[in-house]
């Protein structure tokens, strides 16, 4: 079982030179990796492998003795990355691979010669660097990789724990997540979660920001300030999502007693060409939180079900079944055949649970009960 673990380090200045050195090494070696992919592509309609990228290296390290300062490696793991996403562009899962700029997001990996300890971790070539972070897992750290974001630098560890997977819970309940734009979240049991929009929250100070950047006069030291500052802004808003997301799949997966959560399986990428969708989308963060509400639920044994994205949940009537030929985004509302009143998004939820408790059976060969909405409608929104 695999766990991460990040922590903020405290480099000197130093130290923070030779970062500097690694980070730039590494760059240059997959920009001049791509390049020779590229030629090799064009001439005999192939493209490098990882282990034939890295016999390249002691040329390479022979011509420029500059890249010695940045660690074997790392350099070698650069390799095998681009040949990655070489694999992953021709597969269809990824864009073609971009050349990477000076003064952007760097990083490194290291594996051979890296620890850990109370206070300090210790990379290849740099020494130990002081950092800040919770408890250590209880394991073997088999990865070290060290990224800088907006001048702060980090450590994001692979620890390898002696812990089996938990076995997978036998599924009896099953709550229903409705991901929305004016609620992050609505569950079939009628709870309404906002989202904090800090994008949406902090989009006048970006603007001033990145007009005040943009003004700047090219290569000065007003430039490079209002630069940091402009980064500074962007890591806030993404640590601020992310720590909203973090607390709201911990609290699903740590309350209740579901043994599952059914989710639709939606195309984020293609919603996110509605223009005017995009920036509500983007904002808050539907990806992230699914994949840390199946990471966290799998963690304990919890399941995530996935319902087809052309489930017609917020036109079905959860009563009777009904389905509308049509119901536009701006009702949030609506009254059933049957007399029942629905509210769009809990309605949704309950439609979602209901599809996947369906086909799903508990460990006495029942049917799995969803848990859905019991309480009157004007209860169920109220905020929890």
């Amino acid at each position: 079982m695999h766990r991460g673990f990040t922590v903020k380090i405290y480099p000197n200045k130093a130290q923070e030179e030779l970062l500097g050195k690694n980070f730039g090494c590494c760059r240059w070696v997959y920009n001049h990796m791509l390049v020779i992919s590229q030629k090799k592509y064009h001439r005999t309609g192939k493209t490098l492998s990882g282990r034939d990228m890295q016999y390249y290296l002691p040329k390479l390290k022979k011509q420029y003795p500059w890249l010695a300062e940045a660690g074997s490696q790392s350099l070698q793991i650069v390799c095998h990355n681009l040949a990655d996403a070489y694999n992953r562009f021709f597969k269809g899962l990824a864009k073609y691979p971009k050349f990477r700029k000076k003064g952007s997001r760097g990083s490194f990996t290291c594996i051979n010669n890296s620890r850990i300890n109370e206070t300090h971790v210790r990379i290849p070539k740099i020494g130990e660097i002081r950092y800040r972070g919770g408890d250590i897992p209880n394991g073997i750290a088999k990865r070290f990789v060290i990224n800088e974001r907006a001048g702060k630098y980090y450590c994001s560890i692979l620890f390898e724990i002696p812990q089996k997977k938990p076995s997978p819970l036998p599924i009896d309940n099953i709550l229903g997540i409705d991901l929305g734009i004016t609620d992050m979240v609505v569950t079939s049991q009628g709870l309404s979660v906002k989202s904090t929009r800090p994008m949406k929250e902090a989009k006048s100070k970006l603007q001033a920001a990145s007009k005040a950047y943009s003004r700047t006069e090219i290569g000065s030291n007003r430039r490079k300030k209002a630069k940091q500052k402009l980064k500074l802004l962007h890591e806030k808003v993404a640590n601020q999502r992310k720590d909203f997301n973090h607390k709201l799949s911990r609290m699903f997966v740590d309350k209740g007693d579901n043994q599952a959560f059914a989710v639709e399986d939606l195309n984020i990428k293609g919603m996110m060409s509605n223009h005017k969708l995009a920036f509500h989308i983007s904002d808050m963060g539907w990806h992230q939180f699914l994949t840390f509400l199946e990471y966290k639920a799998a963690a304990v044994g919890k399941h995530v079900i996935k319902v087809d994205r052309y489930f017609p949940s917020s036109k079905t009537c959860s009563v009777c079944g009904l389905v509308l030929e049509s119901l536009p985004l701006n009702i949030r509302e609506w009254t059933c055949e049957c007399g029942s009143i629905h509210h769009r998004d809990i309605n949704a939820a309950i439609n979602i649970a209901y599809e996947a408790a369906r086909n799903s059976v508990s460990k006495r060969g029942d049917q799995v009960t969803p848990s859905i909405l019991m309480a009157p409608i004007n209860e169920a929104r109220s905020p929890a």
